[in-house]
């Protein structure tokens, strides 16, 4: 592969001898940008869902590749192009032996791709609705049949989750946490069980089509009201042979992966109207956590191909472990946003648990320890003075303190982003205060209280004293007033309220939360 490579880097390798050579690579490509073209040629692997290890596999893939996508695209794929080995040299054409086959395609210009678009600030809902109406032309004109309907049974659904959940666990303590797959898992096993009728009537009602099958932002392409729709998939039928719910999802999830829920949205409920398909809804989340799976699983294997440079494997890493946390996302609260707030006595370690899990959800941890300082304008690792304390800590101040970790929370659920709040809400009124207004917003949250013996507070608190990377002033001096001043949240509905073990570790104790929360919010 390596010789490939650097015979496709070459301009000289080319017929019409390109200025420059530009290389990248996917899991199972690599795509020569050699202007006014590009090559893209096979990958000499096995992936299991994939397999072009042989000569007339890739070819037959190349010839797959430029016939089905000019159903989406036509004028941009040319022609399947074969490369040979002469004297030892490689070169485009039949002479010597054939070793392998480039499909050659017209360049996009760039700038027009729709993440390049989205990044830029220039998406707009006209442009959205082209690409909708497309594609619901495209799904009318290329409808179901009898041949392909069985890919929408559960069974072949099922295999296809369990198989991104095998090669995902391949990658546990790398890209991917396991407590979260175990709560992706579990909330994929619930959704086949309460919703086989629905399978079933997909079918029934010919949802089941011959579909684009990677329809992410960068296969979109738009200039000058132009929309070029690329690159579906040509090397397993039975990732395009699938309901069309599953097709939008994909783009809908990378929507989300970019920060835009509200063009999300806009896809998902458009595209149901446009469809006449209102049951369309009811499949989004369990096709969009299926979707940040798929992408999360070819993450983890272009991360882990040695052909890729260093740079590039650790990007992958990094965007596997970001599509894991959305899989999260929607396996514990669907598309909207909600909010978790991690609560508890003084020690009890509800710090670092908020901040781990802010992490694996990739959202944003609010801290009223780090909000109080902020705001008093006191350095946030070096404990404040007693006479300071006093005021820092009384009940007017932290009254404000909590108002003001409500309105950033507030701010960010309209925004429908999630958040993690790490306090202690010792007082009922501000437990009070947040679930008031979370309900009224119609926002989903969560009291997780922490809960651990009082000598394992003691041992967390007095270490206090030596970490210096502590925002809190609570120290083991502290311990009897602060456990005077706990008000017990027994007032709060038991479908708010998880009280969670934390006598352990972090990662203990995290996989303790990611369960409660997983086999409870289903029921």
């Amino acid at each position: 592969m390596v010789e490939l490579i650097e015979f496709l880097r070459n301009p000289s390798s080319f017929p019409h001898h390109p200025p420059h050579v530009e290389i990248r690579q996917t899991h199972a490509s690599v795509l020569a940008i050699a202007p006014p073209f590009v090559y893209k040629v096979k990958k000499r692997v096995n992936l299991g869902f994939l397999d072009f290890t042989l000569l007339e596999e890739r070819k037959r893939n190349c010839e797959r590749e430029l016939e089905l996508n000019s159903r989406f695209c036509s004028g941009i794929y040319i022609a399947v192009l074969p490369i040979a080995m002469k004297d030892g040299q490689l070169l485009f054409g039949t002479e010597g032996e054939l070793v392998d086959y480039a499909l050659q395609m017209k360049q996009l210009p760039d700038g027009y791709f729709l993440n390049q678009l989205l990044q830029a600030g220039k998406v707009t809902l006209g442009m959205l609705g082209a690409v909708l109406g497309i594609l619901k032309d495209f799904y009318e004109k290329y409808s179901s049949e009898s041949s392909i309907a069985h890919y929408g049974n559960l069974g072949k659904i099922r295999e296809a989750v369990e198989e991104n959940i095998a090669t995902l666990e391949q990658h546990t303590g790398i890209a991917v946490h396991p407590a979260s797959l175990e709560a992706i898992r579990h909330y994929f096993q619930r959704f086949f069980q309460d919703n086989q009728g629905l399978f079933s009537k997909r079918v029934e009602e010919q949802r089941i089509q011959d579909c684009h099958g990677d329809l992410h932002l960068e296969h979109i392409h738009i200039r000058k009201d132009k929309v070029c729709i690329y690159d579906c998939i040509e090397f397993n039928d039975s990732f395009r042979y699938i309901d069309v719910a599953s097709d939008i999802a994909f783009l809908a999830m990378d929507f989300d992966h970019h920060d835009r829920p509200d063009l999300s949205k806009y896809v998902t409920t458009r595209m149901a109207e446009l469809l006449h398909d209102p049951d369309m809804l009811l499949l989004v989340d369990f096709y969009k956590c299926y979707r940040a799976c798929v992408r999360a699983k070819v993450e983890c294997i272009k991360a882990s191909e040695q052909e890729v440079s260093v740079v590039e494997r650790e990007a992958s890493r990094e965007e596997a472990k970001s599509y894991v946390s959305l899989a999260l996302q929607y396996a514990l609260f669907g598309s909207g946003p909600a909010v978790l707030i991690v609560c508890g006595r003084s020690g009890c370690g509800k710090t670092t648990l908020a901040e781990s899990l802010a992490k694996l959800l990739n959202w944003k941890c609010v801290s009223s320890d780090v909000l109080r300082k902020e705001t008093a304008g006191l350095p946030l690792y070096q404990r404040s003075d007693p006479k300071i304390r006093q005021s820092l800590y009384s009940l007017p101040i932290t009254d404000k303190v909590y108002q003001t970790l409500l309105e950033e929370t507030l701010t960010r659920v309209k925004g429908l982003q999630g958040v993690v709040i790490d306090a202690t809400f010792g007082l009922a009124k501000h437990r009070d205060l947040f679930g008031q207004a979370l309900a009224k917003a119609r926002v989903p949250y969560y009291f997780l209280e922490m809960k651990t013996s009082e000598a394992v507070m003691k041992k967390r608190l007095a270490v206090r004293n030596i970490i210096k990377q502590v925002v809190s002033d609570a120290r083991l001096e502290d311990f009897n007033l602060l456990r005077s001043i706990y008000q017990e949240p027994d007032e709060l509905p038991s479908e708010h309220l998880f009280k969670i073990n934390a006598d352990a570790g972090v990662e203990v104790t995290l996989a303790r939360v990611l369960k409660k929360l997983s086999t409870t919010l289903l029921l």
